[in-house]
């Protein structure tokens, strides 16, 4: 073999490992576009929109700590101390008929490790002044936030609704079914007109009327 025919033949060698090099050569993908989260302010503050959706979202909730202090009222103890979770998810989106809003509300209560509870504590649709769902009746729509004692201690049910409402008043009827409390084994449906009164001393009253 000569020095020809061997420059040659490593020529050809070398031709056919850059072949396959460039043949197996790998391409990096262009990363795919990331859609970062978008604040919605078209229903006012803390909502954001779900990625790849025009639906608004907003999460919030409180965490509520209480002693209570008596004889005996944790038991063999004279103070007992409870906590309380809540959450709550609202989605809005923009219809014809006007913003369709979805409300969840969770809520878990803590006496201690072992005796908890938890339970839907509301879930909704609202839409063009109709709600309909599982929510708090007008009667337990005090100042105070808790619940009223009007004949049941049981204010939360599966109710139709329909409310108009201004930024001075609100007027609307309510049709709630009725099978739960002082009501159970009764089925029986429950209707409610409500209204807001204003006074110049302390803000807006509900009332209502079964």
């Amino acid at each position: 073999m000569n020095i020809k025919s061997l420059l040659l033949g490593s020529a050809a060698a070398l031709a056919v490992v850059s072949g396959a090099q460039a043949a197996d050569a790998i391409v990096a993908a262009e990363p795919e576009p990331v859609e970062y989260v978008r604040v919605c302010d078209a229903y006012g503050t803390g909502y954001f929109y779900i990625p790849g959706t025009e639906t608004c979202l907003k999460i919030n909730g409180y965490i509520r700590f209480q002693v209570n202090v008596g004889e005996d009222v944790g038991g063999d103890s004279d103070w007992d101390a409870v906590t309380r979770g809540q959450v709550q998810f609202t989605a809005k989106s923009d219809t014809e008929y006007g913003p369709l809003t979805g409300v969840i509300v969770m809520q878990f209560n803590a006496d201690n490790a072992t005796d908890q509870t938890s339970k839907l504590d509301s879930a909704y649709l609202d839409v063009a002044g109709f709600r309909a769902g599982l929510f708090y009746s007008w009667w337990d729509d005090g100042l105070s936030g808790e619940t009223d004692d009007i004949g049941s201690v049981v204010t939360l049910h599966n109710s139709i609704r329909y409310q108009y409402e201004t930024g001075d008043f609100y007027a609307g009827l309510s049709v709630d079914e009725l099978e739960d409390g002082v009501y159970q084994g009764t089925f029986a449906p429950g209707i409610i007109p409500g209204t807001t009164v204003f006074t110049a001393d302390d803000g807006p009253n509900n009332v209502g009327v079964a």
